[in-house]
């Protein structure tokens, strides 16, 4: 790899709590507005029916209760789905809680992903790598993500959030950073995203 024009590199974990925070925040960006209007919606027409059920010809009102009853229950599953999902994620992360990620920030794209474990090395590749004093470069398998009006990255009290979509995001934990490369990442995303670096702090 050409490391010509690398501004930072900084290997990292996401803690549980951390990433727990931030996909909450990601679910209040992006699912909750969504959810909360049709949730508003039903209950509008709880309330249209419910009218009807109060003054309307007694052989409607079996048909009007129906509608109301089916309208409370996708309520019900409209809070209920994200915190389910939540819940879920939560379970899976906790088995990759210890996993190591690793960024590259170069001037025109970012290289986020996972740092992979060693392969296994035969007795023999080991004893050539100590005879010319070699160290293996890590396994790392990485995501470029080129700058573009389609990136957004926001910044929280703890964390950055990078997000390409609505459906899929990356965190960095301000944690493992200096002051010093933090304020490198705001200035570097700052110029090259203009409004779509934010700062929620």
């Amino acid at each position: 790899m050409n490391d010509s024009g690398l501004l930072l590199e900084k290997s990292y974990q996401i803690p549980f709590a951390l990433f727990k925070s931030s996909f909450t925040a990601f679910q209040k960006k992006f699912v909750y507005p969504k959810t909360y209007l049709t949730m508003g919606l039903l209950a509008v027409i709880i309330g249209i029916y419910a009218y009807f059920v109060a003054n309307g010809a007694d052989s409607q009102r079996p048909m009007y209760c129906m509608i109301i009853l089916v309208c409370a229950v996708l309520i019900g599953f409209q809070w209920y789905n994200p915190r389910k999902i939540r819940r879920n994620l939560m379970l899976a992360v906790k088995e990759i809680e210890q996993d190591n990620y690793r960024i590259r920030i170069y001037p025109e794209y970012l290289e986020i992903g996972t740092v992979l474990p060693p392969e296994d090395t035969s007795a023999e590749n080991s004893q050539t790598d100590n005879l010319f004093d070699d160290t293996p470069e890590d396994n790392f398998s990485g995501t470029r993500i080129y700058y573009n009006k389609n990136l957004h990255i926001t910044e929280y009290p703890d964390f950055f959030m990078i997000y390409q979509t609505k459906t899929m995001f990356y965190v960095l934990p301000k944690s493992a950073f200096s002051e010093e490369e933090l304020e490198i990442m705001r200035v570097h995303f700052s110029q090259r995203l203009d409004k779509t670096f934010q700062q929620n702090i």
